[in-house]
């Protein structure tokens, strides 16, 4: 694939959600910055990003959700999804298609916006014990889609050892690579932490499909 961007099918609903989504955590992560998460509530964000404090939960389910939310995780299922015309191929199969397009997909999606929110939202990640412990809860969801997405495209059953592997390899292996990021004061771009470390878990995946 040769564009310098990613086309992600969606709605225009879809994407109007996902800005409106955006612009509001931006305004909450600000205000957790400025005056400590614990002091700002629900309704302070509301009013400062001019919405209700019901839409935020309906947006977001949780207070926690405001820190945690990240726009990538839909438009990168959406991308596997849709990738190699979406049929059903072998795993491998949808490795070598996937390889190639890891450079093209963080450049389109990992923006400096992006980059930003996501440095503050791994400063309160690793402060708020509340907040951490909710992102486990987020990442065995999303592990949770990714399994049953990866059996689909590759026809396997959800319970495969191996699809259930590959998963719990994507999912977990990127938050290792998020609080490496962290771990060394963020002094890297974001998009080169993704590309060296989405390298490597296709390399990972690869072998667990080999045998």
């Amino acid at each position: 694939m040769s564009q310098s961007t990613v086309e992600t099918p969606a709605s225009v609903w879809e994407q109007r959600k996902i800005e409106a989504m955006s612009r509001i955590q931006r305004v909450a992560l600000e205000l957790f910055d400025e005056h400590g998460y614990r002091d700002v509530t629900v309704e302070r964000v509301a009013a400062a990003a001019g919405v209700s404090a019901s839409s935020i939960y309906r947006y977001f389910g949780t207070k926690e959700m405001l820190v945690l939310y990240d726009e990538a995780d839909p438009q990168v299922l959406e991308v596997l999804r849709v990738a190699g015309g979406g049929e059903t191929l072998e795993f491998t199969e949808l490795l070598a298609i996937g390889r190639p397009l890891i450079p093209v997909l963080t450049e389109s999606i990992i923006t400096e916006d992006l980059e930003r929110r996501t440095r503050q939202r791994m400063q309160h990640v690793l402060t708020i014990p509340e907040v951490r412990d909710r992102q486990s809860r987020q990442m065995r969801d999303l592990e949770e889609q990714f399994r049953l997405l990866f059996a689909e495209r590759s026809g396997r059953d959800a319970n495969d050892m191996k699809i259930r592997l590959a998963a719990a390899t994507a999912i977990w292996g990127c938050v290792a690579a998020l609080n490496h990021w962290a771990g060394t004061g963020f002094e890297r771009r974001l998009q080169d932490v993704y590309i060296e470390a989405l390298d490597s878990l296709v390399s990972a995946l690869e072998a667990i499909f080999a045998s």
